[in-house]
């Protein structure tokens, strides 16, 4: 009993703490205002609601400490079940669970607690629909990164070559304005090009065994400038009535259905996501790709064509960015030339998050929507509580880090 004593109080302080941080965000939502705001105001939300009742008042009143207690509580909560797994192989493997398997799950979970404290207008369905119709162009690059980090490489070419094959695109519906047919031919010539990126970045990583970083920087610039030459440095404009195919093509990312909470955006990320996770999971490549991000050496002498896979691998990354340039070009009916500049920082980030280790050979792809919404839902919240877009910036960097060192950590042990 003695050696399960800090597993029990362990579980009961997670409780207790995950308790109060609820109690205290669901008296800020009934009292339909936030934690960020002045004494006088919240005096004066008690004076005016006063129905409440006195245990959401309680709350609301003291609504910091009970956070910071609860928060405090969940802390000496983890820290007791890191004493309990050094003595405990099942505490251990609970732990597991929590900080390693399920650690995306956990962060997003926090994360829409805490976010929720902050803002009334988070927690609503509208709010949601519309994280979910932003995520989803760098959800998709994130599918396609995450192809390129799980062989233990990286892929930092997608918005170059999402801002290519968008402006591709745009400059087909432009130049075809009579044409009904301007719609699917821009929105072949944007895959086509992203599958040229991807090739691009694949053949010399995989045939020439160069370095992923240095290749996909080439990548980067070759396609930025690239897109400054095709568009002559100018935004190409594709909305209005003009153009025959533009409402079609701009439908794919501008279009809602059942009565507008199901954007057609949504649609498309859910749907690269179910043919990515069929892939790796229900096909010898992806297990050759879970193998070669393991160990290259011992996959290529098991009889795995490494240099086929890799080159598969990047060329879907950049089949992603294809789409990702279509969504984004069509939500916004135009083309510019600095269309997904650091978008590859959010997918970069939402893979890291979700548990994809940088070593390659471990990841789940479902878990990188969870990363990418766990970005959108950061994204949102700094902007409805006013955060400076500079300050934005900053805080993502360091999102990342945080990340980044969590994965070193659970790879260490």
């Amino acid at each position: 009993m003695k050696k399960n004593r800090p597993l029990v109080l362990g579980l009961l302080a997670l409780v207790l703490g995950g308790a109060l941080t609820v109690a205290a965000v669901v008296a800020s939502q009934r009292f339909s205002n936030v934690l960020l705001i002045s004494r006088a105001t919240r005096l004066s939300l008690l004076q005016r609601e006063h129905g409440q009742g006195a245990l959401a008042t309680l709350l609301f009143t003291h609504s910091y400490w009970v956070i910071l207690l609860g928060l405090a509580l969940l802390t000496l909560g983890f820290y007791l079940l890191h004493r309990h797994n050094l003595q405990s192989e099942r505490g251990a493997r609970l732990s597991r669970l929590l900080l390693n398997d399920y650690r995306p799950l956990v962060i997003l979970l926090a994360a829409t607690l805490v976010f929720s404290a902050l803002s009334s207008r988070f927690l609503t369905v509208g709010n949601f629909t519309n994280i979910l119709k932003q995520i989803s162009h760098y959800a998709i690059l994130a599918a396609g990164v995450y192809f390129a980090i799980l062989l233990g490489g990286i892929d930092i070419s997608v918005g170059s070559v999402l801002a290519f094959s968008g402006a591709s695109a745009a400059l087909i519906i432009a130049r075809m304005p009579d044409s009904p047919w301007s719609a699917p031919l821009a929105v072949l010539a944007a895959l086509l090009v992203g599958l040229i990126g991807g090739f691009f970045n694949g053949f010399f990583i995989a045939r020439f065994s160069l370095q992923p970083m240095i290749v996909t920087l080439a990548s980067l610039s070759i396609f930025r400038g690239a897109t400054l030459v095709l568009i002559g440095g100018a935004a190409v404009s594709i909305a209005g009535t003009r153009y025959a195919g533009a409402s079609l093509f701009n439908a794919l990312g501008q279009q809602t259905l059942l009565g507008g909470y199901l954007p057609v955006p949504i649609l498309i990320m859910a749907a690269v996501y179910l043919v990515v996770w069929y892939l790796l999971n229900r096909t010898a490549f992806g297990r050759h790709m879970y193998a070669i991000g393991g160990n290259e050496e011992a996959a290529l002498l098991s009889g795995i064509n490494v240099v086929r896979t890799k080159l598969l691998a990047y060329t879907a990354s950049g089949l992603m960015a294809g789409i990702a340039g279509i969504i984004i070009t069509a939500r916004v009916a135009s083309a510019t030339p600095t269309a997904g500049q650091s978008y590859e920082m959010d997918a970069i980030a939402a893979v890291v998050i979700g548990g994809t280790s940088l070593r390659g050979g471990e990841g789940r792809v479902l878990y990188t929507i969870v990363g990418a919404l766990i970005i959108g839902m950061l994204n949102n919240i700094q902007t409805l509580v006013g955060v400076d877009s500079y300050y934005q910036t900053i805080i993502k960097g360091g999102v990342i880090l945080l990340a980044v060192l969590l994965d070193a950590r659970s790879q260490r042990k």
